[in-house]
């Protein structure tokens, strides 16, 4: 019996997203001007731009609901297979559903 020989060196996180989250032009600061609140729907769109508080790529295209407001942190309450997640991010990596 034998092992399995290898097939190359096994790529990670940064490899693989590095293609997908790359944005080139410079970031607005209209994101800084909306207003959210409670029960709000809003959708994931990572920004790779803000390092901060940014969510794991599963959540990208993902819409959820607002439950917590804070300084710098919004609260989401995201449904991923059967669960409930709850996800907490900065107002950069959100947007408003339907904008």
């Amino acid at each position: 019996m034998t092992t399995k020989k290898s097939s190359g060196h096994s790529h990670g996180f940064r490899f693989k997203s590095r293609s997908t989250l790359t944005k080139k032009h410079v970031r607005g600061v209209s994101f800084l001007l909306r207003t959210y609140n409670k029960g709000d729907k809003a959708t994931v769109v990572i920004d790779p731009r803000q390092h901060k508080s940014m969510p794991h790529k599963r959540y990208q295209g993902k819409v959820g609901t607002i439950s917590n407001m804070g300084r710098r942190s919004i609260t989401l309450n995201i449904k991923l297979g059967n669960k409930m997640k709850t996800l907490i991010t900065r107002a950069d990596h959100i947007k408003p559903v339907g904008v």
